[in-house]
């Protein structure tokens, strides 16, 4: 607080089950700019930012170097159950909130009101799910011209955002969401140590990468894992072990010619040709071709 480094401020609310999205609204911010300034690739500098941050965390002034705030007087925005047990009282409090319009305190107040009663109905899907499974996605584009080790810590960040909300019972449907996407950002992960020659971190990012597609249910995002990962030891000099890893990625693809079944026939092609066996490099090699000529039509592109 005293050194008003926010990154610490917005990682520790949000790793207590807070997600960006709510501090965003109650500090009157953008997600993306909460989200940024919790990973380190953004400040907060100008003061009046300072401020709002201060009213909407309910952050005492002293602690920021800041006069006190209004709140911290007249405790207008308090929905404590001594409030709330009278009726009448609690609306003169939010009426005098309001009486100087929609101010950050204000806004903070009717934000308050909501949370209060949206935490006790059903559970849905978190706020931040979507956007971690947008960035998940993003990430399957490759490096965009950045340099691997920043691609990597913004992975890792994405993805240690996830372990508050796979801590608290969600809804199956949600949980398995939740999964996929950490399988993805896993598997990713793995495969960027792979890129810097990190083999052994790599592996192991792979093996959390299938945990979490197998709970997820994701057959392809599993088979998937497992082709990815056989190009770890395939292009280090052990293709036996690539070859039963792209066999068991075939048998989770399925039959069904998908972009996942080819990879894995593909890597298996090639792990059984470098072991010298010719056999059956050729018959994964046919299947590799078989399930990209059958799965282009399918998924509407074309063969150029």
């Amino acid at each position: 607080m005293r050194e008003r480094d926010f990154t610490v401020v917005f990682a520790m609310a949000h790793d207590a089950g807070i997600s960006y999205n709510r501090i965003a609204e109650a500090c009157a911010l953008k997600p993306e700019r909460v989200s940024q300034i919790a990973r380190g690739t953004a400040a907060v500098t100008a003061l009046a930012t300072v401020e709002r941050i201060a009213g909407g965390l309910r952050i005492p002034g002293a602690l920021l170097g800041l006069a006190a705030q209004p709140w911290e007087d007249t405790a207008v925005l308090s929905t404590e159950p001594h409030h709330g047990d009278d009726p009448m009282k609690r609306r003169n409090l939010l009426r005098g909130a309001l009486a100087a319009g929609l101010t950050t305190p204000a806004l903070a107040a009717l934000t308050a009101a909501r949370t209060d009663l949206d935490q006790t109905l059903s559970p849905s899907a978190p706020e931040d799910l979507a956007d971690l499974e947008a960035a998940a996605e993003s990430y399957g584009y490759g490096y965009h011209g950045q340099q691997p080790t920043w691609v990597l810590a913004d992975l890792v960040a994405d993805f240690t955002a996830l372990r508050p909300l796979l801590t608290v019972p969600q809804p199956a449907p949600v949980r398995a969401r939740l999964c996929r996407t950490a399988g993805q950002m896993a598997g990713m992960t793995g495969i960027v140590l792979h890129d810097l020659g990190s083999r052994r971190e790599s592996r192991a990012w792979f093996a959390t990468a299938a945990r979490a597609a197998a709970e997820s249910g994701d057959t392809q995002l599993h088979a998937w894992v497992l082709a990815r990962e056989a190009m770890v030891p395939l292009n280090y000099g052990a293709p036996k072990a690539a070859a039963d890893l792209a066999e068991r990625a075939r048998h989770a693809a399925g039959h069904r010619p998908t972009a996942t079944a080819t990879l894995a026939a593909a890597v298996a092609a090639r792990a059984y040709a470098l072991n010298h066996q010719s056999e059956q490099a050729r018959t994964a090699l046919a299947a590799a071709d078989a399930s990209w000529n059958a799965f282009l039509p399918a998924s509407g592109q074309t063969h150029g």
